[in-house]
């Protein structure tokens, strides 16, 4: 069973165990917080999640702020039982992100390639 949501400038969806984001040029900080952290929560308890999938669309530049939703994801997301997380960003945007995030345990990959990223994810 596959289930989709959306909100200001991001979607969501999950299929087979794959929690898929997509964050989209324009989102801000705030959005994510109030409307698609909640979200995250309700899709983490209510599915069995083994990976994600994230991918980047954002203009700006990453800030500390940024990074730290990303950790707290990444923390609660391994608390769920999820075992990878892909993300998908081009650039330096990759190159920050592979950098910067402590995921823990969870097994990442950083790829500009969103087919290759869900077919990583969908083989945990």
């Amino acid at each position: 069973m596959s289930v989709s949501e959306s909100g200001d400038r991001w979607t969501v969806e999950v299929d087979n165990s794959v929690m898929i984001w997509e964050f989209l040029p324009g989102m801000e900080i705030a959005a994510f917080k109030q409307e698609a952290y909640p979200v995250f929560e309700d899709l983490l308890a209510s599915h069995d999640v083994n990976a994600m999938v994230t991918v980047v669309k954002l203009d700006e530049p990453f800030t500390e702020e940024v990074f730290s939703v990303w950790e707290q994801s990444a923390k609660r997301a391994s608390e769920a039982g999820v075992d990878r997380w892909a993300v998908v960003a081009e650039g330096i945007k990759a190159i920050s992100l592979r950098g910067k995030v402590d995921t823990g345990a969870i097994e990442t990959l950083t790829t500009e390639n969103r087919p290759d990223a869900i077919e990583w994810a969908g083989s945990a």
